[in-house]
Order: structure tokens, then C-alpha cells, then sequence
């Protein structure tokens, strides 16, 4: 008999916990539905604030210490791919040939053809630009120090507007930007796009260059860039295909 109210009290607490466990749930559900974009920006930037704190300083000195050489060369190799500033002139000149072939055009339907093949090379260059501005913002808010002050002087952490620049990487940024923007224009070989900018991606964390957050997040931020620009090609009646047709 005198157990009956601390039962019923513990019943009622587990039955509050379950109905707001379930509410939160479903508004989490509701928000993600709602809001893609905006909820995978704040999902993944859950995650890095969790790598930043358990993965980013263990994961860095162990790949320092212990990873093969013939990998780090590998990964050395092909990291500068992930350079943005090649890929934005490569799409610039793409933008420049499409032109310049439609104003020679001495036909309707081969103004328009050029027109439309214009189309995909100003969608890249504006994946490019926002996704870059974005990137290079945040690196001089946050300031983060590189793994090589890890290595060196036992550095690690954020010094706001101090010119540090790991947070978040440009390069996957790059990358991501570019692969993206071919995902849409060439969607025939888009398992090549993702396994590029997945191996650039990854090559900043084995050279150790930048720490798995600073991946995670450059590389988000772009994809989340070229999403919403694609968005607004969609959304615009003046804009057309920014698939190559």
C-alpha cells in the first residue's frame, strides 16, 4: 500500500518524458520537412560541434602518427584538385565559349540552342561564387587554428577574427561546389561527381591539413549552396535548364 503513490508519481514522470520525447520528435520531423535545407545546416552543425569537442583532436594526431606513407601520398597527390580557383575559370571560359557561339549564331534555333547551353556554365559560376564568399566569411569569423599548431605547439581551438582559416575548408567547398554544379548539368555521371569530390574531401583530413569538421562542413555548406541556387534557377521565369542539352 505505501508504495502505491511513489508507483503512480513515476508512472506519471515516465508518461510526461514519453509525450514530450514524442512532441519533440515530431517537431524535429515537422521542422525537417519544412525547412530541408535549414534543418541539415543544423544537424551537421550539431555534429561538428560534437567533432570539434571528441573526434577532430584524437582523429588529426592519430592519422599524424600512423598513417601509411604510400596513402599520404596518394591523398597528397590529388588534394590540389579541390583548388576552387581552376574550376572558376574552367566554367568562366565554358560561359565565355557558350556566348560568344550564340552571337555568332546566324539562326534562330542556334541562338537558342547556345542560350540554353549558357544557362548551366552561369548556374556553376554562381554555385562558385556564393558557396566561396560563405566559406571565406566564416573562416575569418571563427579563426580556427590549423592541425599543424596541433602538431607543433599543442595548439587547438578558435581564436574569432585572429586570420586563422581551417573553419570550414575551402577546398571541399571547392570541390563540392563544382561537382555539384556537374551534377545538374551532366546528371548521366553524377556517381563520378560524388566519388571526385569525396576523394578530395577526404584528402584534406588524411594529409591532415584541415581537421574532419572543417571537411564536414565546407563540404555542406557547398552542396546546401548549390541546392538553393538551383532553387532560385527553377523559381525564375527568365532562367532555364541548368541540365547541358
Amino acid at each position: 500500500m505505501n508504495d502505491s503513490p511513489p508507483r503512480g508519481r513515476l508512472a506519471a514522470v515516465c508518461n510526461t518524458v514519453r509525450t514530450g520525447s514524442l512532441r519533440a520528435g515530431c517537431g524535429l520531423l515537422r521542422f525537417t520537412r519544412q525547412s530541408p535545407l535549414l534543418a541539415t545546416l543544423a544537424y551537421v552543425s550539431l555534429f561538428c560541434l560534437l567533432s570539434v569537442l571528441f573526434i577532430d583532436r584524437p582523429l588529426a594526431l592519430a592519422l599524424k602518427s600512423d598513417l601509411d606513407p604510400h596513402v599520404f601520398g596518394f591523398f597528397k597527390t590529388i588534394t590540389d584538385i579541390g583548388l576552387g580557383g581552376p574550376w572558376f575559370v574552367l566554367f568562366l571560359a565554358l560561359l565565355a565559349f557558350c556566348a560568344a557561339m550564340m552571337h555568332l549564331s546566324h539562326t534562330v534555333e542556334g541562338h537558342a540552342k547556345w542560350r540554353a547551353r549558357l544557362e548551366p556554365w552561369f548556374y556553376a559560376l554562381t554555385v562558385m561564387i556564393v558557396s566561396g564568399i560563405l566559406v571565406q566569411l566564416l573562416k575569418f569569423t571563427f579563426g580556427r587554428y590549423r592541425p599543424k599548431f596541433l602538431f607543433s605547439d599543442q595548439i587547438y581551438g578558435f581564436a574569432l577574427f585572429s586570420g586563422n582559416n581551417s573553419f570550414p575548408s575551402g577546398h571541399s567547398q571547392g570541390i563540392w561546389a563544382a561537382m555539384m554544379a556537374l551534377w545538374f548539368i551532366f546528371p548521366r555521371y553524377r556517381v563520378v561527381w560524388v566519388a571526385i569530390a569525396l576523394l578530395i574531401s577526404l584528402s584534406r583530413v588524411f594529409t591532415t591539413v584541415h581537421f574532419l569538421s572543417d571537411v564536414v562542413m565546407g563540404s555542406t555548406l557547398a552542396i546546401l549552396c548549390a541546392l538553393w541556387v538551383k532553387d532560385l534557377f527553377d523559381g525564375s521565369v527568365q532562367r532555364g535548364s541548368v541540365e547541358w542539352k
